[in-house]
This record gives C-alpha cells, structure tokens and sequence, in this order.
C-alpha cells in the first residue's frame, strides 16, 4: 500500500491520487466519498417486550440506550435515539408493538412502510428461551409485504446463557455449557427457517458478552457499505476485533471504488486510458482504506 503522509489533510491525499482526472471528475468523486464519510446511519431495533433490545443496545453501543415503546400514545410512533461519539451520529429506533393487538396491525403497517425506506438495518432481537415465535413471523411477513428489503434484517437470539438446560447452581457464566450449545443450535435452526434472512442468526449474550464480537462483525457486513464505517465508530471497542477491522475498512475500501465507478466509465474511453484508470482506481481503494482511522477512528 502506498504511503500516506503523517501530516496532508485526508481529503487532499485522496485529491492528489486522482489529479490525473479532470477537475469536475475529482470534485464529484470526493464529493461522493464526503457523503458517505458523515452519513447517519438509521438502525430499526424490533422484538417483542422482554426480548433484550436495550440490554443489546447497551451491549454493543458506547453510548447508554434505553428503548421504549409507548404503547398508550395516540400516534404511536416508533421512539427514536441519537447516539453521538465525537462528530459521529446514528439513530437507533424501536419499532412499536409488534403482534400488541390486530387491530393495531394496519395502523403499523402504515407506520413501518413509511419507515422502512431509511432503515440501514433491522435488528431483530428474541429470547433463546421463549419458543413462542407466531407474532415475531407474522410481524416480519407483514413487513416483507409492506416492501422491506429481506437483506436488511439481521435476526439474533438473545439471552443464551438463560437457554435451557442451565447449570446447577449457577444461573450465567461466560461461555454456554456444552448441553447449552446444543440448546442454541436447535434455536437457531428453528429461528433460520421460520424467518428467513441473507444473514446467518447470531446468538448471543449481552450480560455475559457470549459472541457479541461474532455479531459486530456480521453487522459490517449486514450494513449498505455507506453505513458500515459510522456504525462500527458507535460501537465498544472491547467487541471489535481484528477480523472486523479488516472489514469494516475494506468495505470503505469499496465505497471508494464504486464512487469512482459512478463517475468514470472506462468502457466509454480509448483502450489505452482503460488499464491507466484502473491502476488509479486500485490506488484510490488503497488510500481510502489507509485513511480509514483518521477519518472514522
């Protein structure tokens, strides 16, 4: 990779590898990548009460998350949280009372289609325990109705180390016993095939931190490419790990390819600027992903 000077403005190294272009197509390209470098990402949290959203949230966010759905409001609107690290937002919001009554279904379904469109992602959470799964699949069918992008959903069971059978005299410990584990595996198969999804079900524990760095990397690649960076900079630190920041980077990585992408075709060029642009291009994935702590860590 090349080297990036310690002290050059990130905008102005990424400048000076694209000065072989014409101006006009060096602006829309950075100005392209700037959007997606302060991008709010927006993350739909769903499950059923007692389902350990908030405890999943505080998990994994720096900031302290509490989520609330008001069930007696007239408007019933899902609650929205900003969470900020430095110059970095996101908002995370509950989606409001899934399976509450049927006559509350079309009022939702209303509410979801006009929300899905901004989602990110949708995180949905439910128990290792609870067998009871009917409101949580037709909630996610009503939504697939609705147009909701079936790649957007990222389903995980939470409470693992409360999943049956549990060890004598000893309610959590870190890891699940191997009896636990065999518990977790029929879950997660059952959960995989009534509410299916592009992404494996994770299952974790908030209270023990039992695969919560498995989830954060699967969440890099959950997210739009756009989204992934601002994400991971709200996440703790503690359940990062080297696998996810290789990722998260090389993600950036392709966001910059593809902003070249959409604004240089080199098919429509003579063939002999065809193999110059994609060793310009090869380079501008290179420096975006060296650049990626200065401008998100």
């Amino acid at each position: 990779m090349s080297q990036i000077p310690e002290l050059q403005d990130s905008n102005d190294v990424l400048r000076t590898c694209l000065n072989l272009l014409p101006q006009q197509a060096t602006e829309r390209i950075l100005s392209r990548l700037q959007q997606a470098i302060h991008y709010e990402p927006v993350i739909g949290i769903m499950g059923k009460s007692g389902a350990g959203k908030s405890s999943l949230c505080n998990a994994l966010f720096q900031q302290p998350v509490c989520l609330t759905s008001d069930l007696t409001a007239c408007t019933r609107e899902p609650q929205r949280l900003v969470l900020t690290v430095g110059d970095r937002c996101m908002t995370l919001v509950d989606l409001p009372g899934v399976g509450e009554t049927p006559e509350h279904d079309e009022e939702y379904l209303a509410l979801y289609q006009n929300l899905l469109a901004e989602l990110d992602l949708i995180i949905w959470a439910l128990r290792a325990d609870d067998r009871a799964r009917a409101t949580d699949i037709v909630a996610h069918r009503a939504l697939l109705a609705c147009g909701a992008d079936p790649s957007r959903f990222l389903f995980v069971v939470t409470q693992a180390d409360c999943v049956p059978p549990l060890p004598e005299g000893e309610v959590r410990q870190a890891l699940p016993s191997a009896e636990q584990c065999l518990s977790l595996a029929v879950v997660s198969a059952l959960v995989a095939g009534q509410l299916p999804s592009s992404f494996p079900v994770m299952v974790v524990s908030a209270h023990t931190g039992y695969n919560l760095p498995g989830l954060v990397e699967l969440m890099v690649h959950a997210l739009p490419l756009q989204a992934s960076s601002a994400v991971y900079r709200q996440l703790k630190p503690e359940h990062q790990s080297a696998e996810s920041d290789s990722a998260v980077r090389q993600r950036f990585g392709e966001l910059a390819g593809a902003a070249f992408d959409s604004v240089i075709d080199p098919n429509s060029l003579p063939s002999r600027w065809r193999a110059l642009l994609g060793k310009l291009r090869e380079k501008l994935v290179q420096l975006a992903t060296g650049l990626w702590d200065r401008l998100f860590g």
